[in-house]
């Protein structure tokens, strides 16, 4: 009896062990459950996409890009480039059908389309800061649609060594730039490098030469709004001043091959020094210096007068728009109104350091090189297509198509300019 006492003892004490056992084990297990539950690190927020687009490659608008990033780093920047000749058209269809970026690059013409549409925001609260020369780019029914960028323009760039060594002065007139590219020829070097696979740059030349003559004349300062309303003709009107222009494919300054090149290809060209002279933007010197940075560089104005005045056009040419309908409105006008801060307009401008900006009482310095610029840039700068009405897009790119093919050979100039008139036309009365 005793035995089996003592037995139901020790199974009492081992069943207890047992089941102590098992509690504590439990208890151990939910703790460390519980440990890990808060040591487990959470999923990291999604950040918000905010979608760009531009004509511009990523090499030209690297400090752009460099701000937005270091401004805002909650949110994941997607970049679009679409090339400049087809970006317009591209972003016509994609805004048509809701599938545009929420900031896009935007001329005065696309800034006014799309206004009238309906498809952007208006920005009338925040660029109070900047120019009403700039504004008035951008403006459709009283308000702004785009925040104004830096300045744009077409210039020379020139290889100073070359010039000083063929003692060249700056042209004060186109007769003084042929013979100076006559002189460059007779030392067995090609004058100039150009880009004019974009058509645009062969179209700006000719309106260099129209600016610095007929378009400053009384009914030549008409010829933009009378172009507009189908009361103007480039036959009767541009073409007898295009003498000048011509010459430079006669004397062999435009050729052929540059048909073929694009902006990259002309820049590799005058910085291996296979040519004096590179056409050219502000937006062109960080790659130009990228490419060769010991070049000797200068700059000279694109036209000029008869009484030496320096000419160059350009201006205010394009702006950063918002699309409207994002569902991530909020965060992307906050992006949108960085770029109206001197922070924001400091970055744009380090892009393009020629430039200037259009913020009120602000002035950036601008390098060295630009110093022949100066007074042109403060003085006479014009944007010869922007008084060519709702249609001057249309018209321009017309104009750049006809001067390609009498570039190549393919038509005359007097025919270009017949056909001009004719698609003029059409454009303007809707046909």
């Amino acid at each position: 009896m005793k035995n089996i006492k003592l037995q139901r003892f020790f199974s009492s004490i081992l069943i207890f062990a047992a089941v102590t056992m098992s509690l504590l084990c439990g208890c151990a297990s939910v703790s460390n459950n519980a440990q890990q539950a808060v040591l487990a690190p959470k999923e990291e927020e999604a950040r918000k996409e905010i979608r760009i687009a531009t004509w511009y490659e990523d090499s030209y608008i690297m400090n752009f890009k460099a701000y937005l990033a270091e401004r805002f780093p909650e949110y994941d920047f997607k970049y679009t480039y679409v090339q400049r000749t087809n970006y317009e058209s591209v972003i016509d269809s994609q805004i048509s059908y809701e599938g545009a970026a929420d900031i896009i690059f935007v001329t005065e013409n696309m800034a006014k389309r799309y206004a009238r549409g309906g498809y952007l925001v208006p920005l009338t609260k925040m660029v109070n800061g900047f120019t009403q020369e700039a504004l008035d780019k951008f403006e459709y029914m009283g308000d702004y649609y785009a925040i104004p960028s830096v300045s744009s323009y077409e210039c020379f760039y020139i290889n100073k060594d070359y010039f000083e060594k063929f003692g060249f002065k700056p042209p004060s007139e186109y007769t003084d730039f042929y013979d100076m590219c006559a002189t460059i020829r007779k030392h067995g070097m090609k004058p100039l490098s150009s880009g004019l696979k974009d058509k645009e740059g062969l179209a700006s030349s000719a309106m260099a030469i129209m600016q610095a003559s007929y378009f400053r004349t009384p009914e030549g300062e008409s010829f933009g709004n009378r172009l507009g309303q189908g009361k103007a003709s480039f036959y009767e009107e541009v073409y007898p001043n295009m003498e000048l222009w011509y010459k430079m494919i006669e004397e062999d300054i435009f050729t052929k091959d540059m048909c073929l090149m694009d902006k990259k290809a002309a820049i590799k060209e005058f910085t291996e020094g296979k040519t004096v002279i590179l056409s050219g933007g502000p937006e062109d010197y960080n790659q130009i210096y990228k490419e060769n940075p010991s070049i000797n560089l200068d700059t000279i104005a694109f036209g000029g007068k008869d009484d030496g005045t320096e000419l160059l056009t350009g201006g205010c040419e394009y702006g950063f728009a918002v699309v409207n309908g994002n569902e991530n409105i909020s965060d992307v006008l906050k992006v949108a109104r960085s770029l109206t801060t001197l922070m924001g307009q400091r970055a744009i401008w380090k892009d393009s350091p020629g430039s200037k900006t259009y913020l009120k009482n602000v002035e950036f310095d601008m390098p060295k090189e630009f110093d022949n610029l100066k007074n042109a840039l403060e003085n006479n700068l014009y944007l010869p297509y922007t008084g060519w009405g709702y249609y001057s897009r249309e018209i321009s790119v017309e104009l750049e198509n006809e001067l390609q093919q009498v570039l190549l050979g393919r038509e005359d100039l007097e025919d270009a300019f017949k056909r001009i008139d004719g698609k003029v036309k059409a454009i303007v009365e809707g046909n």
